[in-house]
């Protein structure tokens, strides 16, 4: 049976991995926002430092990501790549210990907030830059417009699953999963030994 031409770049091994690993540590994303920002009303009456969890979420792409391309296009892009994921799986350990230990407070929450973002951040650019060396050609529409599936799924199912689980265990329960998310994206990352094609388009200046 042939493959529909939208799912063709899920042949490729090498993107297969790349995408499942981006798909699990975009839902470790949207769950880890609705679960800090939660945890942060039974921690603080502070409606200003409730706001800040989204601010200390989404900072980071905006001082990051201009760098982030940058180094992407010039270092080592699988080292750079498992080392952003390393450092999100890092701080998502951090978050599920000291919840689970019930030893968060409301600055170190907004701290591990941001530092999770900032891999976030640095993260994003470099899959991007990777897409177009581990597809043929012809694939590259159908691998980005998988990409863009991948941040729409995980925008819609994120939310619901780290709502469903609040409501059913705790905000510990949805940092767990999310760091055995961002292990499994961790162990994807470190499977990608295949030698990367030449990419189509032309280097960041």
């Amino acid at each position: 049976m042939n493959t529909p031409a939208a799912l063709a770049p899920l042949r490729e091994p090498v993107f297969r991995g790349l995408w499942l690993a981006s798909l699990a540590a975009n839902l470790t994303m949207w769950m880890n926002d609705v679960a800090a920002a939660w945890l942060m009303t039974s921690l603080t009456t502070s409606p200003v430092l409730v706001a800040l969890v989204q601010t200390a979420s989404t900072l980071p792409v905006f001082l990051l990501g201009l760098p982030s391309g940058a180094l992407a296009d010039i270092i080592d892009r699988r080292r750079y790549f498992a080392a952003t994921q390393l450092w999100v799986l890092l701080t998502a350990l951090a978050l599920a210990a000291l919840s689970l230990a019930q030893a968060l407070t409301a600055p170190a929450l907004l701290l591990l907030t941001f530092l999770n973002g900032v891999g976030l951040a640095m993260r994003w650019p470099v899959f991007a830059a990777i897409v177009p060396s581990v597809v043929p050609r012809n694939d590259l529409p159908a691998a980005l417009a998988l990409n863009g599936i991948s941040m729409n799924l995980s925008r819609v199912v994120g939310p619901m699953l780290a709502g469903s689980m609040i409501a059913a265990l705790s905000p510990a329960a949805v940092f767990v999963v999310n760091a055995a998310l961002a292990g499994m994206s961790f162990v994807l990352i470190l499977r990608w030994r295949s030698e990367p094609r030449s990419s189509p388009l032309p280097g960041e200046r």
